[in-house]
């Protein structure tokens, strides 16, 4: 049975690699990379990410790639912060990165 402190390995797609930032809230599609059964799977989430050094040792590492599969070169840390719901609302086939980013929006915890 894995322990539940192992880092993971996740992979995510982006637009363009200037969409992604380091320390702020940041709405992602991840796909695991763990071996075994649930290798693949993929989750929505909003994470914060990092490039520290001292931050990449204790966070969960994630790849890179833009929209036709090119990995980009550098690892990044990821955070997730919290799960955003599987299925995502808004029209088949039309910009699902703004989907994704509305969900975040509308399951942001409400500041009182």
């Amino acid at each position: 049975m894995a322990s539940t402190s192992e880092r993971k390995s996740w992979e995510t797609f982006v637009r363009r690699p200037g969409d992604i930032k380091e320390g702020v809230e940041i709405p992602l599609v991840l796909r695991d990379l763990s071996p075994g059964r649930k290798k693949y799977s993929m989750r929505h989430v909003v994470a914060i990410l990092s490039r520290i050094p001292q931050d990449l040792s204790a966070m969960d590492t994630l790849y890179v790639r833009t929209v036709v599969g090119v990995r980009l070169p550098d690892a990044w840390g990821v955070e997730i912060l919290r799960e955003l719901p599987i299925e995502i609302p808004g029209r088949p086939y039309k910009d699902f990165f703004a989907a994704l980013n509305t969900a975040a929006r509308e399951a942001a915890p409400k500041e009182r």
